[in-house]
């Protein structure tokens, strides 16, 4: 706590210098020592703050440098997903029914969905008669303050109290029952009415009953009785309790959108898309060439702060070696992926070379991007051996510059503290000097005084050599 004082002390005094009143005619000079004193104190103070200004310099280029390399790195990593997924999409001729490349597994094929006899819907039953008062009136016999929940075939106990026999409290109990539906109250201009909606999709019945053996009242009437979805898919019957349906055709979601007459059919086609990798492959270039003016930016003679940088080396030498890199088989570089680099050092991508390929050509493609551990995509880890803000080897940087800083700032408090010791023991030496020349003026003060004095005692004038004297 004493130590943060007085570096608190010390900044308040260097922020504020001491001014020197002296009483003297010579205070005036003894100000100018004081604070000639003070400038010169500050110099190497003022040394170590611009070599702080320097690494803050410094740390603010390395993250924006982070920034661009990550970038770049994620970039390469979706276009390596991608082209292990590859590269497919799926597609619909039928407006009925969408499809899309949802997961792993998807393979290049055609299927046929048709005869959708009825789509996925869930059941709703709304209360009978309305309640009065949800907060007060009784909804459960008030003997057993229980009513019998069934849904489809299931059947579930829904106890209440005295004090929750109401229709707060009923719905309240069936929503922490899990018994298959979900309560709402409905509040209308003639009363409250407690709607019940299936949470699964089908054809389950829903009943509210007094009694468990169905002898009492049905408090529900039934609003609608849900369904399951029914279709076939390469002439097969198959059912779903939701519309969107995964895992009949491995990698895909279909979305039933709408029934369809037993004779027609939606054709789902699942094959390799050229212009997803060329949209991958232009998200690479943007992220290449942000990352390259960047560093050209940032190393500029003069005024970029990381002129000399062998971090920035070894990034440009990665770039280098994912520009230039080199594969074995029908694609054997980038340029054969229509990417090229200007005589300026940006990447630009020829979407046409992609959309010209065969099948087969493509493949070859999708085998030299690779799946993220293969191919020119395996590269996106390197760049993230840079990027990565825990461990990566710019953050690392980041950290010993800030480590640095840290440390010049520690230097610069203890200096200051030093500094202001060394003011007030100058201060207190020129506040005696002052003192002493106070007392010799008023003591050359009384002695031209009492000469003046004599003169008039024994001449009867004072004259000039004598004043002088």
């Amino acid at each position: 706590m004493g130590s943060t004082s007085s570096v608190a002390s010390a900044l308040a005094l260097i922020a504020n210098p001491q001014t020197f009143t002296g009483v003297s005619q010579y205070s005036s000079d003894l100000q100018s020592i004081l604070t000639r004193t003070q400038q010169i104190a500050q110099i190497p103070v003022t040394a170590l703050q611009n070599d702080q200004t320097t690494l803050k310099s410094e740390e603010a280029a390395l993250t924006s440098l982070q920034s661009g390399v990550g970038n770049l790195a994620s970039a390469i990593s979706a276009l390596g997903s991608l082209a292990s997924s590859g590269a497919l999409t799926a597609s619909s001729d039928d407006t009925n029914v969408t499809a899309t490349v949802s997961g792993s597994g998807a393979t290049a094929g055609t299927y046929t969905i048709g005869n959708i006899t009825s789509l996925a819907s869930v059941s709703m039953a709304t209360m009978t008669d309305a309640v009065a008062d949800p907060a007060s009136t009784s909804v459960a016999p008030t003997d057993t303050n229980t009513l019998y929940l069934t849904v489809g075939s299931t059947q579930t106990p829904i106890t209440l109290t005295s004090d929750t026999n109401n229709l707060n409290g009923l719905q309240d109990a069936i929503n922490n029952a899990n018994a298959g539906v979900t309560a709402s109250i409905l509040t209308t201009s003639g009363g409250s009415y407690l709607t019940l909606t299936a949470t699964v999709a089908g054809a389950s019945a829903i009943s509210l009953q007094t009694a468990s053996d169905g002898s009492g009242a049905d408090l529900m009437s039934m609003n609608h009785t849900g369904a399951l979805a029914q279709y076939q898919v390469n002439g097969k019957a198959a059912t779903s309790t939701s519309n969107q349906i995964t895992g009949v055709i491995p990698g895909i979601t279909l979305t039933l959108n709408a029934t369809t007459a037993s004779d027609e059919t939606a054709t789902i086609t699942v094959g390799g898309n050229a212009s997803t990798v060329s949209s991958a492959l232009e998200n690479v270039s943007t992220a290449y060439n942000s990352l390259a003016t960047s560093i050209s930016t940032l190393t500029a003679q003069g005024s970029g702060a990381l002129v000399g940088n062998q971090v920035v080396r070894s990034v440009e030498d990665l770039m280098r070696q994912f520009a230039f890199y080199q594969g074995t088989g029908s694609t054997s570089s980038l340029m054969d992926l229509g990417v090229s680099l200007d005589k300026t050092g940006q990447m630009s991508v020829d979407t046409t070379v992609l959309s010209a390929m065969t099948p087969e050509q493509l493949s070859g493609a999708l085998s030299f991007i690779g799946d993220g551990t293969t191919g020119i995509s395996s590269l996106s880890t390197s760049f993230t051996s840079f990027s990565d803000g825990t461990n990566g080897v710019i953050q690392q940087n980041i950290t010993q510059d800030q480590t640095s800083e840290q440390d010049l700032q520690n230097q610069i408090d203890a200096m200051n503290v030093r500094i202001q010791t060394a003011q007030q023991t100058e201060m207190a030496k020129l506040e005696a000097a002052d003192s002493l020349l106070a007392q010799l003026e008023s003591q050359q003060n009384i002695l031209s005084a009492s000469i003046q004095s004599l003169n008039y005692t024994l001449y009867g004038s004072s004259t000039s050599s004598t004043s002088s004297s």
